[in-house]
């Protein structure tokens, strides 16, 4: 949950030697921050624990947790691949100098000019969603006379225990097909069989985000791995690829941990070894999409407190200068954050708060019913694992400005700049 380059003494709060404090006077907040060495930690980690000796292994990070120049450069440099889901995603990439033959496309409604862009910009595997977009993928792969790999997405119908919004595997999921629709999958095996310069190479699938349990993955290994099998089987063809997704959960909580990266995906590993040695399976390659679990314990926001106002209703509210804009995930998840107050670290906390934001919205809430010391006003709060889902997910609601992103190493880098009023008429 920590940051682990996080360290306080003396009731001064650090991050890699750097005061947080005097950070966030000189980058103002609110303010994204990013570990470095968790960040490099997270992806080392991954890169040691997702090994076979029985197949190879590439691991894909899922840029929708977050995504700037920097951070591409960062996966990029690590020679991870990098899952996109959408044309910005693509454009930001390749403007990064990011490897295209590495890139993942997903998404379950592409454009024509996302599939365009996709193949004219010579992508590594696309991941088909359904049948009608494998059939404009055809055409326009036949107008452009250029070759592309994919795979194809499908709904292994497991049920797993995370919050409604972000399981993806269902049956009745908006995402990919399902494996029991015996006559969508013979359709499109026989048009991808047909297409000239569209290359099956094995499926894909996504059981659902911050998966915590390890024996979820396990059934989604033993359901996809037969299903290949069968497909092979069936068709006389030698699918080698299997994409199992991502999903590994975080700590986010005190009292809700996660499994840290070197005991989940060896277990994974273990579990994908079992079942191709068992099934003689033809997989050859597998890939794993991580995306939370290599930035968002990495982050922490930094917001400047202005008071703490008590209600006639015994409700007592700590307004902080951010809130639902650039953290929108308690509103939309319910999600819950452990926070700390980084120049009263070691005080006690006594005071029964809701931490809330700007915005005029009663749901606009970063944590409820959380205890604080007796804060001041500038005081400066702190909230942990905040590294997914909050830069990308920020809204200018309100017309609120968005934050700035630094990534904090030995040095300090602004990866990206704190919005200014005049950017609001941008576009107008």
């Amino acid at each position: 949950m920590k940051p682990i380059g996080l360290k306080n003494k003396d009731n001064i709060t650090y991050l890699n030697g750097h005061v947080l404090k005097d950070i966030a006077h000189t980058y103002k907040t609110p303010l994204y921050v990013l570990d470095e060495v968790q960040l490099l930690k997270n992806i080392n980690d991954y890169k040691t624990c997702f090994k076979s000796s029985m197949f190879n292994t590439n691991v894909v990070y899922a840029s929708k947790a977050l995504l700037t120049k920097e951070i591409a450069k960062i996966i990029n440099e690590h020679n991870l691949y990098m899952d996109s889901v959408s044309l910005g995603d693509l454009y930001v990439a390749k403007e990064s100098g990011f490897n295209m033959k590495h890139i993942v496309f997903h998404g379950n409604n592409k454009s024509i000019e996302e599939l365009e862009y996709a193949v004219q910009n010579d992508i590594g595997i696309l991941v088909v969603d359904n049948l009608v977009e494998l059939k404009r993928l055809v055409e326009i792969t036949n107008r452009f006379e250029k070759n592309i790999k994919i795979m194809i997405r499908l709904n292994p119908g497991i049920d797993v225990h995370t919050h409604v919004y972000v399981q993806t595997s269902k049956l009745c999921s908006k995402f990919g097909e399902s494996i029991y629709d015996d006559e969508i999958v013979d359709e499109l095996i026989k048009t991808v069989s047909k297409a000239k310069y569209v290359e099956l190479i094995g499926f894909h699938a996504h059981i659902g985000s911050s998966v915590m349990e390890h024996e979820a993955y396990q059934l989604e290994i033993e359901k996809m791995v037969e299903f290949q099998n069968k497909i092979n089987n069936k068709y006389h063809i030698c699918l080698e690829h299997l994409n199992i997704g991502g999903g590994f959960g975080i700590t986010y909580t005190k009292n809700n941990k996660a499994l840290p990266i070197d005991e989940m995906i060896p277990n994974v590993v273990a579990y994908l070894e079992s079942e191709i040695s068992k099934t003689k399976s033809l997989i050859k390659h597998v890939y794993i999409e991580p995306g939370r679990s290599i930035v968002g314990n990495a982050g922490i926001t930094l917001y400047t407190i202005s008071q703490i106002k008590p209600t006639y209703g015994k409700k007592n509210y700590l307004f902080i200068d951010g809130g639902m804009t650039d953290n929108i995930r308690p509103a939309l998840y319910q999600a819950t954050y452990e926070l700390d107050v980084i120049n009263k670290m070691n005080d006690k906390k006594e005071i029964l708060v809701d931490v809330v934001g700007k915005c005029c919205e009663s749901g606009d809430i970063i944590r409820t019913d959380v205890l604080v010391p007796n804060v001041e006003e500038n005081d400066i709060l702190m909230v942990y694992s905040t590294g997914a889902y909050n830069y990308s997910m920020f809204s200018n609601y309100n017309n609120m400005l968005k934050p700035a992103m630094i990534l904090v190493g030995k040095d300090i880098k602004v990866i990206s700049k704190r919005e200014e009023l005049k950017d609001l008429l941008r576009l107008f």
